[in-house]
């Protein structure tokens, strides 16, 4: 293999590319593939099955079974990590002198490991988890998951420490860039990996206002609930809510104007972004980053949000922000009269193409790992 091979441990097989984590890791892959870069690739699998897509951009693919969470009910170590927990991952990680990039504090069991010197281990962060935990705990109602969230928010506490073992963290929001900085060595700001860097939006009327997510998520129920319940009713606007799990909504739910779409695939996802008039994106935990976010801004037109969407991302500029649903319900009026501007467009593609490109960021990433990026 040439000079430039690593070792990716993935949290769970990124393709196909249909949630945040796995958009971010699988995009990542294309593009170190792109540069030339070797990849042996690990990943976790539980219900996504093997993809021979993966073949295509990797030298190898492992795959290893999640451990279930009765199988360790008392462990000190966070389910996340635990459960990915894998000796012959292990040993094939310390067989050859290659650095590795692990996906997570999820698959960050290996730092552990007594042999952890022999190594140069990278981690890309996906979130604060202790803090995404802590955020899960109070958006959750009921009592045993609302214990489990709080409990692996405590044990995710304790075990973060052991990053300090890895040669350098890259964060996925200015945020999180500034809450790692304060406790670990070596940081380095990496933005997400998306589906599609280039501006793709159409100026001028959409047709109704959009909100998707995967409603299995806690974070993303809740917002949809509060679009649901607090935002829509008698508004006279048509909302569509578009995501896995969107069905069940459907069966709670009585307003005329509101629609479900379960399970859309990456490609009616996209046409559901670019023709509606606005992408309505509440969220009411300021960890990591949104792609759906960035989704939105990349291929849609006006995108609402409240603050704790854009605390801390720098997008900000880019939406409209409402403290509150009355101010959310105001605003996705006055928009719905209002065109989206060709004007608009460029500003997205001078400022935010340039931070979200791709193959930027990969180079970014080698040149952190192995230095000099010139003859890539």
């Amino acid at each position: 293999m040439s000079e430039k091979t690593i070792h990716i441990v993935d949290l769970d097989v990124p393709y196909p590319p249909t949630y945040g984590a796995a958009i971010d890791m699988y995009c990542r892959i294309k593009s170190l593939h792109q540069l030339g870069v070797k990849i042996i690739l690990h990943c976790f699998e539980y219900g996504r099955g093997e993809s021979k897509r993966l073949n295509k951009y990797c030298e190898q693919v492992y795959y290893y079974p999640r451990k279930s969470i009765w199988q360790f009910p008392f462990t000190r170590e966070p389910h996340i990590v635990f459960s990915r927990r894998n000796e012959l991952l292990f040993d094939r990680l310390f067989a050859d002198g290659f650095p590795v990039l692990l996906e997570g504090v999820h698959t960050c069991s290996v730092l552990m490991d007594k042999r952890y010197k022999q190594k140069k281990f990278y981690v890309r962060m996906h979130n604060v988890e202790h803090e995404y935990y802590g955020y899960l705990a109070k958006a959750t109602l009921y009592g045993l998951k609302r214990y489990y969230y709080w409990s692996e928010s405590k044990r995710l506490k304790v075990f973060e420490k052991n990053l300090n073992r890895a040669q350098c963290l890259f964060s996925v929001s200015e945020r999180d860039h500034a809450t790692l900085s304060a406790h670990f060595p070596r940081v380095e700001y990496l933005p997400p990996f998306i589906n599609s860097d280039e501006i793709d939006c159409k100026p001028g009327m959409g047709r109704n206002v959009l909100y998707h997510g995967n409603l299995h998520v806690e974070e993303n129920l809740q917002a949809a609930k509060f679009l649901i319940k607090e935002v829509f009713p008698g508004l006279g606007i048509r909302l569509l809510i578009a995501g896995t799990g969107a069905g069940a909504l459907d069966e709670a739910t009585n307003e005329p104007n509101i629609i479900f779409i379960d399970s859309p695939t990456a490609s009616h996802l996209k046409e559901l972004i670019q023709n509606a008039h606005i992408n309505a994106l509440p969220t009411f935990q300021p960890t990591g980053i949104k792609h759906k976010l960035i989704n939105s801004l990349f291929g849609g037109r006006h995108c609402v949000v409240n603050p704790q969407m854009v605390e801390g991302n720098g997008l900000a500029q880019y939406c409209h922000v409402a403290k509150d649903a009355s101010e959310m319900r105001q605003m996705i009026q006055d928009l719905f009269t209002k065109d989206f501007t060709q004007e608009e467009i460029d500003r997205r593609k001078a400022t935010l193409q340039p931070i979200y490109s791709n193959i930027n960021n990969a180079k970014k990433l080698v040149e952190v790992i192995y230095g000099n990026t010139q003859n890539l």
